[in-house]
């Protein structure tokens, strides 16, 4: 049913007019705090980690059947709610490699790299993504990148990953072009 300005008519019970005015009052602020970055559609929406983390696990699932679409489309929406969550972007990054778009997976480890700037499995599977594009330059600079910031852990699986990249870099260069 609509008033006389033609907007629908809210009907509401005295228990949930509280919370339906707590909410219109809370909107506005929201939506300010959003458009100046200071909060995400997550905690607009209130999604918890473990709701989140449900999602995600389904994502993966469909990645690990080979059902790259729909684990894409699932990605992309946890990114629009929460994209301050590194793994969202690494997992595009990963899918849209192997959609053969290396271009947006180079951006989506990028995206990745901007919100963990010490995440090395980021900075490693760019380079992979350099390598395959002969990006040498920009390959190595990703592995020396690991390497540094993994330093203090050198057996970790990473930085070894790096140190045999880089090792091997010169022999790919030399017979790919």
């Amino acid at each position: 049913m609509a008033d006389k300005d033609n907007k629908p008519k809210r009907v509401e019970s005295e228990s949930t007019k509280t919370d339906y005015d707590t909410i219109e009052q809370r909107i506005p602020q929201m939506l300010d705090k959003w458009s100046r970055g200071e909060t995400n559609l997550r905690e607009l929406y209130g999604y918890t980690d473990d709701e989140l983390y449900g999602i995600s696990s389904q994502a993966f699932t469909l990645l690990m059947a080979g059902k790259l679409e729909p684990a894409k489309v699932i990605f992309e929406g946890l990114v629009a709610l929460d994209p301050r969550n590194d793994y969202y972007y690494r997992a595009l990054g990963f899918l849209y490699h192997r959609l053969g778009d290396a271009d947006r997976a180079v951006r989506q480890f990028g995206y990745a790299i901007q919100v963990q700037p010490k995440d090395l499995i980021s900075y490693v599977n760019r380079a992979e993504v350099f390598v395959q594009q002969k990006s040498w330059g920009k390959a190595e600079d990703d592995l020396r990148r690991v390497l540094q910031i993994g330093a203090s852990d050198p057996a970790h699986p990473m930085v070894r990953k790096a140190t045999a990249m880089l090792q091997m870099l010169p022999r790919s260069r030399a017979r790919i072009g």
